[in-house]
């Protein structure tokens, strides 16, 4: 049983794979003593593999690392199944590498453009060769609206919804409109640039407001909500056979 966390900033989770099968994600940290003991009760082995930028308090890292049976930590250092061909690899997030890893486990031998829509828009790109060959950064949905919102003396903090578009008629909307199609409008041109110069490459939306990109796009994009796991759970495999 592989077990892989996530610490956020604001916010942590973990999940539960077998293999390649998702058994379960859980955003509630306190549960996640109970949750490994009722699998060592049935005998399973498990492996725990700890990420994120975000703090976790000194005891209950101790207490989970104390439960596992084979424990594996986030470090530059770490080797991972995807080759990194950035300029300042020491300055990669690993949520990025996280979400290329998985969508190469997608996609195998592919070009691939992995976009993570969060905080921050992420744009990440891996070539066929399994390279990860760098990408953008963009304000995220929410950074847009209060970046309107605080920089300007009247302009009201508007929240986004699930349908959007068209001319706005009032000054909320004209708001809610311009940075939600503005956000569209932008991943839409990186997708057609992409699929331009690799026409048989494949794109991924994963992040918190992918699924208001979603009803926009073509289907043969592929959105994937739990990514980031997917590609935890890839590289704790491949740590695992190289190892044992």
């Amino acid at each position: 049983m592989n077990l892989v966390i996530d610490i956020g900033n604001t916010r942590s989770k973990y999940a539960f794979f077998q293999e390649d099968r998702l058994i379960g994600v859980n955003y509630r940290l306190d549960s996640i003593l109970e949750d490994i003991r009722v699998w060592k009760e049935k005998g399973e082995k498990v492996w725990i593999f700890l990420t994120g930028s975000g703090h976790i308090d000194s005891e209950m890292q101790l207490a989970i690392k104390e439960q596992a049976d084979y424990w594996l930590e986030a470090s530059p250092a770490l080797e991972v199944p995807l080759k990194i061909g950035y300029a300042t690899p020491e300055t990669l997030g690993f949520d990025r590498i996280a979400i290329c890893v998985g969508a190469k486990s997608y996609y195998p031998g592919a070009s691939l453009l992995v976009i993570d829509s969060g905080t921050c828009i992420t744009y990440n790109y891996v070539s066929a060769e399994g390279v990860f060959l760098g990408g953008n950064i963009s304000p995220g949905l929410e950074m847009r609206f209060n970046g309107l919102h605080r920089f300007t003396a009247r302009l009201p903090l508007v929240t986004p919804t699930e349908t959007y578009g068209g001319i706005g008629q009032s000054t909320e909307e004209a708001i809610r409109n311009g940075v939600m199609s503005g956000m569209l409008f932008e991943v839409q041109q990186y997708i057609e640039c992409f699929l331009g110069q690799y026409p048989e490459g494949h794109v991924l939306i994963t992040g918190g407001n992918a699924h208001f990109l979603e009803r926009h796009l073509t289907p043969d994009i592929l959105f994937c909500k739990y990514l980031s796991f997917v590609g935890l759970n890839e590289i704790l495999k491949y740590v695992k056979k190289s190892n044992y």
